[in-house]
């Protein structure tokens, strides 16, 4: 159930605490403050698309930050990914601080402290999208975080205008088609992210190698037959030098693969709109076609049946969407 926030039909000395209060619902807490000394306006609308959260902000100049107190206590990490439509930011994590313009992307890691600061009237696009939804390593993910990606050329360019009609156009998406686009939000940003790393004079050929075969792996994970042989011949490696890419990381190839597509099985039955397809329908798009195999693993990892797992996520959506109202 999509919201709006408007600081219109509140009196001028209660906007920004009105504002800030109302925001957090959608972000979770967050350290915010006017940046500038005149009175503060804003609109926001949010709204999800499946297991995605989009927001799309128009406000006074303002200062957001996530503490290390906050991003502790918050139980759910996401990666944010921003925007920039209108007027300027500065966005800063780890460190790294850069200032982003109309037509600019970054994207920050909710588990960890970050701020975003607009010193002029701004307007941004935000997607929330669920850390593990992502098939890389948040370490690795960590060397772009705050950095500014354009959207001039390349993937940016597809990705931008992408995310801008999406968080206009999401309510209209029927619910057959949520799952499709959440993969397609999914690939656009792990391509976002694979370009952006492979550009970077910091990315050794090994890093590199890893980002395509990890993408490979991803667009393929519907396909049973997907083993390391088939994924060595397609990068021009031997067996073993696969496994030892792997190795480095402290990951098997074979364990990859299942974890990314119980992650998806996990993601699908989480989700209302999938809610009426057979479970081994959903097990099967992710290539585990034997469903006992399927249900005893997923289980080892879950703690619960898929029938479970999916029963207990659809009453809690159900919860969360009747106490928007």
């Amino acid at each position: 159930m999509g919201s709006f926030v408007t600081t219109e039909t509140v009196a001028r000395t209660e906007r920004f605490d009105h504002w800030a209060h109302e925001v957090s619902k959608v972000f979770g807490d967050l350290d915010s403050r006017p940046a500038a000394p005149t009175s503060f306006h804003g609109k926001a609308t949010s709204d999800t698309l499946g297991l995605l959260q989009f927001a799309s902000i128009d406000a006074a100049p303002l200062a957001v930050r996530r503490t290390k107190r906050l991003a502790v206590q918050h139980e759910e990490d996401y990666y944010k990914v921003a925007l920039q439509v209108a007027g300027n930011c500065l966005i800063e994590q780890d460190g790294a601080t850069e200032s982003l313009g109309p037509g600019d992307l970054a994207i920050c890691d909710t588990s960890r402290p970050y701020s975003f600061t607009y010193e002029s009237d701004f307007r941004t696009v935000l997607m929330l999208l669920p850390r593990p939804m992502l098939p890389m390593r948040p370490e690795t993910i960590r060397d772009i975080t705050a950095r500014r990606l354009t959207t001039d050329g390349g993937v940016g360019a597809v990705v931008g205008p992408f995310l801008r009609s999406l968080s206009e156009q999401n309510r209209a998406c029927s619910d057959a088609a949520v799952l499709s686009l959440t993969d397609g939000v999914v690939s656009l940003v792990t391509a976002l992210v694979s370009e952006k790393l492979a550009g970077t004079a910091q990315a050794a050929p090994q890093k590199a190698m890893m980002l395509r075969i990890r993408t490979y792996i991803e667009n393929r994970l519907s396909n049973p037959n997907l083993t390391p042989d088939t994924i060595a011949e397609a990068h021009g490696i031997s067996r073993r030098y696969l496994f030892k890419l792997f190795a480095a990381e402290d990951l098997t190839v074979a364990g990859w693969i299942r974890t990314r597509r119980l992650e998806h099985c996990a993601r699908d039955l989480a989700n209302p709109a999938s809610g009426e397809q057979p479970i081994s329908l959903i097990a099967a798009r992710w290539g585990l076609l034997d469903c006992r195999h399927f249900s005893r693993v997923f289980k080892s990892v879950y703690g619960a049946t898929p029938r479970d797992f999916r029963n207990r996520a659809l009453a809690q959506a159900e919860v969360e969407a009747k106490a928007c109202f």
